[in-house]
């Protein structure tokens, strides 16, 4: 069994996110649930389990990158609060989850759950749309 990041294509991976693109210290995805509108995951490009693994210019270019999406984020879709989560316990590659907040929206106030019971799915060209612009707005 491989890793779900460091796989070129993993099933589990696919069925849940489009891959956006790599950026200096990750690669980063747009979930298909877009109950948060712009959710997406950076995962470092190398594989490693914890933060405190990373050496000091991989951690700088990873973070550097986690703050350029989220306010790629910010920027594009105007949400009112960014949570960011890192766990693993079963997908042991770092990463973070970039979840959009609006007030009156989803989970606003609260903790957000990594699978949305009701989840909202869009076109292909949404998504596409949506890849598109964080590409433009990152350079990459």
């Amino acid at each position: 069994m491989g890793c779900f990041y460091c796989d070129e294509h993993h099933e589990g991976r696919e069925s849940l996110m489009f891959p956006v693109g790599e950026m200096t210290g990750g690669v980063l995805y747009l979930f298909k649930d877009q109950t948060h509108k712009g959710r997406c995951v950076l995962a470092l490009k190398n594989h490693r389990k914890e933060i405190f693994e990373c050496d000091p210019q991989e951690l700088a270019n990873f973070t550097t990158d986690l703050a350029r999406a989220t306010q790629a984020v910010k920027d594009l879709w105007g949400c009112d609060k960014i949570n960011i989560g890192s766990y693993g316990d079963t997908n042991p590659h770092l990463h973070f989850h970039i979840v959009p907040k609006y007030e009156g929206g989803a989970e606003f106030g609260g903790s957000f759950q990594i699978s949305y019971p009701e989840p909202t799915f869009l076109s292909d060209g949404e998504y596409q749309e949506m890849i598109t612009a964080l590409k433009d707005k990152l350079g990459i």
